[in-house]
């Protein structure tokens, strides 16, 4: 296996001309206003342009993060098909991850997923179109803390990561344990992909993957 190294070796180190930053996404939709509505609450975003075929939204100083385009003929998304699987948002500090947890929960908007990667803390929604987000935080201060991680015997043996309880994650931070201690990785030994919930993989795929796991075709 690949080792991931200490610190990743930019593009512009390497005397190679790459993009200054990652822009933005554009969604195509047959449910324009749902899932504009939907970024916007989920994103605390703003409309910083809209017309009745394309909207673009923002939660910080871009111009737009997320658009949002109309085209009201589309087939329904199928999680069988290669493409995108999700997109992820960082949050500054646990307390943010959790508050914005509870924000949305008081919404209706529940995460299918909660999981400690390792080197994230990771809470996964779909949007009305079934495109899965993920809005995480960063387990580790430095860059050398996460490599050091990712190069390790942990993360080979198990780079899923173990599922949380939301609820008590926020009753526990609330009692005043540490973020810290609260996204910790306790269980050891391996995990395979056979264990990732099928409403993340899709319903034929999850169930391909546990087929294969129980026949021995998987590690």
């Amino acid at each position: 296996m690949q080792k991931h190294g200490r610190l990743p070796e930019t593009a512009i180190s390497r005397g190679k001309i790459a993009p200054a930053k990652f822009a933005h996404v554009v969604l195509r939709t047959g449910r324009y206003e749902k899932m504009i509505n939907w970024y916007k609450t989920v994103l605390e975003a703003q409309a910083m342009y809209a017309n009745d075929f394309v909207t673009f939204l923002t939660y910080d100083d871009e111009h737009h993060r997320i658009a949002i385009a109309k085209a009201p003929a589309l087939l329904p998304k199928l999680r069988t098909q290669s493409g995108v699987d999700h997109m992820a948002f960082t949050y500054a500090t646990l307390g943010d991850l959790l508050a914005t947890y509870e924000r949305l929960l008081a919404l209706g908007i529940r995460p299918y997923w909660c999981i400690i990667h390792g080197g994230t803390t990771s809470m996964y929604y779909k949007d009305p179109d079934d495109n899965h987000v993920e809005l995480q935080i960063d387990n580790f201060s430095t860059l050398e803390e996460m490599n050091a991680f990712l190069d390790g015997p942990q993360f080979s043996e198990n780079p899923i990561g173990e599922d949380f309880d939301p609820q008590e994650m926020v009753a526990r931070f609330k009692a005043g344990v540490s973020p810290n201690e609260l996204v910790k990785l306790r269980k050891s030994g391996p995990r395979g992909p056979e264990t990732i919930p099928i409403s993340n993989l899709g319903l034929i795929q999850g169930t391909l993957i546990r087929i294969a796991a129980k026949l021995g075709f998987l590690p």
